[in-house]
């Protein structure tokens, strides 16, 4: 049966798109396991009394139900670089071709395999066919001096995505390696990362 992760940002007392993790929950149990097993993951996640200072991270495990829920303190990730890799051209195991991360799985061996020889400041861009995805713990989006851009090849559609697009700040489109002089920098987006958190040049892509 496989498992299924969801990271939720606990800040200052309060859970953050706690309807949008809610709903990927729920469509993800809806997809593997069928209807008749939905959660309201608010009626389980732990009283935040004790959280009211400072950023924590909340971490659900689940498949028909929410196995375990686990509230750690946030520390961000450094990342100065990103490196491209396409999934087409690297030696991925037989069980990860095509690369498919639709849906958060708890088991990460096919993403994994793209940080082999990176060091801790340096994350992957994956892309597939030249079209930029995702990096190995988040989405992307990239400014062009005017607008921000999300590709519309992502990997996984993740919830902060989902919320700045809802919003109208990010538009989503087709971008390809190519694309990439085009704009001025890149930032990595997720439950956890506001876009100013961590920003990159583009010329910090190798």
């Amino acid at each position: 049966m496989p498992h299924f992760i969801d990271t939720i940002k606990l800040a200052d007392g309060n859970y953050k798109l706690i309807d949008y993790h809610n709903r990927r929950v729920n469509d993800t149990i809806r997809h593997f396991f069928g209807a008749g097993f939905e959660i309201n993951i608010k009626t389980i996640m732990p009283a935040p009394d004790e959280y009211k200072i400072g950023t924590y991270k909340c971490r659900l495990v689940y498949a028909k139900r929410v196995d375990n829920i686990q509230i750690t303190p946030y520390v961000k990730r450094t990342i100065t670089k990103l490196k491209i890799m396409d999934s087409d051209e690297i030696d991925l195991p037989s069980g990860c071709k095509p690369l498919n991360y639709e849906f958060k799985y708890k088991d990460r061996t096919c993403i994994n395999c793209f940080l082999s020889g990176l060091d801790d400041t340096t994350d992957v861009l994956i892309t597939r066919n030249g079209l930029i995805t995702d990096t190995s713990f988040s989405n992307v989006i990239l400014f062009d001096g005017q607008k921000w851009i999300t590709p519309n090849t992502c990997l996984l559609n993740g919830i902060k995505r989902r919320y700045l697009l809802d919003k109208g700040d990010i538009e989503e489109k087709k971008i390809s390696t190519v694309d990439l002089p085009y704009f001025q920098k890149i930032s990595l987006i997720n439950a956890m990362l506001e876009p100013e958190d961590i920003e990159i040049k583009i010329s910090s892509i190798i």
